[in-house]
């Protein structure tokens, strides 16, 4: 069994893919899934047929995960409440009530489900950022109880590391690696201990999200799923187009699905506009999509400028500022990169892309969710962590296309 943990993967994935479809059949091994955290939506992928099974389970903003929480050697939906402090544990891959449901440590703990005592069953262990420690349940709460306390804890990895979980030698027993942005390397450990790690991996693109699965024969491997364009990236040169931006990974043995479902949603296509690396920014859809030099999608995402503005045309990135700041009220935009000079198409005001901006106190003059909606006086305003990657990204001189 593996389980997911969101991952800002920023190192080069080396390995050359070979697109599927997201209906075609591939190899033995876990099936992929999505969940659509704003709706609750699942989307489960049956490996054998590329099928989709689609049902809801939880409430919007939850935290999914699988596991087989009832030893049938089939792994079903968890979630993690952050607004009650609750999981819930479901043992069928369908709409339904949780059948265990129970506290769950501490708030900004993330849930760890994995069998890590080798007994054939799936629990849900703990990451404590704060501390930077794992601790290991090997046992499910009940009745509205908490976990209890742990059978041990360790270490594990830097502040800012981010965990997940799978069987990475093949021993049957789980363990827990970590994805360090700061070097952008996972590192995968055999042992529920402190210590050095098992080996290094280097994967993926600034903004995929890390996965751990039985892909093929063997023990769990890494694979990333990339939002900006939906597609899986899997070991041995597999790429799976499902799902999009605003959904969270899955990886799993789900068992006898019934399919005949409509698979997730891909991103839209970016419009056929110039040509070369490039940023194309449709002010009506409020989305822009980033492509490379060899035509490839990097991403697309949505964002909050102003109606009509900049006007329509062609552009190119002339400047960029870590920090930037208004003209007034001490507000500050971080990652700014500015594409439009003032008097350029009749623009009367200097314009670029960069982060929601922040009142003095710290506090965001918008929330992440209202993206996609018209909220700026006229800049792009874009996710942090999407602002962070554009401004890395777009080198100077980097063309950019306003269109409707």
């Amino acid at each position: 069994m593996s389980t997911v943990r969101r991952l800002m993967v920023v190192a080069g994935f080396a390995v050359t893919f070979v697109a599927i479809l997201a209906g075609t059949a591939f190899a033995a091994g876990d099936g992929l899934g999505v969940v659509d955290q704003r709706t609750g939506e699942w989307y489960l992928r049956d490996p054998a047929t590329g099928e989709t099974t689609r049902f809801y389970y939880g409430d919007p903003g939850d935290v999914p995960f699988v596991g087989d929480w009832d030893c049938d050697g089939v792994d079903t939906p968890g979630l993690y409440r952050r607004s009650d402090g609750y999981v819930y544990l479901r043992n069928a891959n369908t709409q339904g009530v949780a059948d265990v449901k129970f506290f769950f440590g501490n708030p900004g703990d993330v849930p760890l489900a994995g069998d890590f005592d080798g007994d054939g069953c799936d629990t849900v262990s703990i990451w404590r950022p704060s501390e930077a420690r794992v601790y290991v349940i090997n046992r499910l709460g009940s009745a509205d109880a908490g976990l209890g306390a742990a059978e041990f804890s360790f270490l594990l990895g830097n502040p800012g590391d981010e965990p997940f979980v799978g069987d990475f030698d093949g021993d049957g027993v789980d363990s827990v690696g970590v994805y360090r942005p700061s070097e952008q390397v996972a590192y995968l450990s055999d042992r529920l201990a402190e210590g050095p790690a098992s080996r290094r991996v280097a994967i993926g693109d600034r903004g995929d999200l890390a996965i751990a699965g039985t892909f093929g024969p063997g023990a769990d491997a890494v694979a990333v799923f990339r939002p900006g364009t939906g597609v899986f990236h899997l070991p041995g040169g597999v790429e799976v187009q499902y799902g999009s931006s605003h959904v969270a990974p899955l990886a799993g043995w789900f068992g006898a699905l019934p399919g005949g479902d409509e698979p997730p949603a891909p991103p839209p296509p970016y419009p056929d506009v110039g040509s070369g690396k490039r940023i194309i920014y449709s002010n009506s859809q409020q989305r822009i999509w980033l492509i490379d030099e060899n035509e490839r999608l990097v991403d697309t995402y949505l964002v909050s400028g102003r109606k009509g503005i900049p006007l329509n045309g062609t552009y190119s990135v002339f400047s960029k500022s870590v920090q930037a700041y208004a003209p007034y009220g001490g507000i500050t935009m971080k990652h700014m990169v500015r594409f439009v000079r003032p008097g350029t198409f009749g623009n009367k005001w200097s314009y670029g892309f960069h982060a929601i901006p922040r009142y003095p106190n710290g506090r965001p003059m918008q929330t992440e969710d209202e993206l996609g909606t018209f909220r700026s006086g006229g800049c792009v305003r874009q996710a942090d962590a999407k602002a962070a990657w554009l401004f890395e990204w777009a080198d100077l001189g980097t063309t950019v296309h306003a269109i409707p």
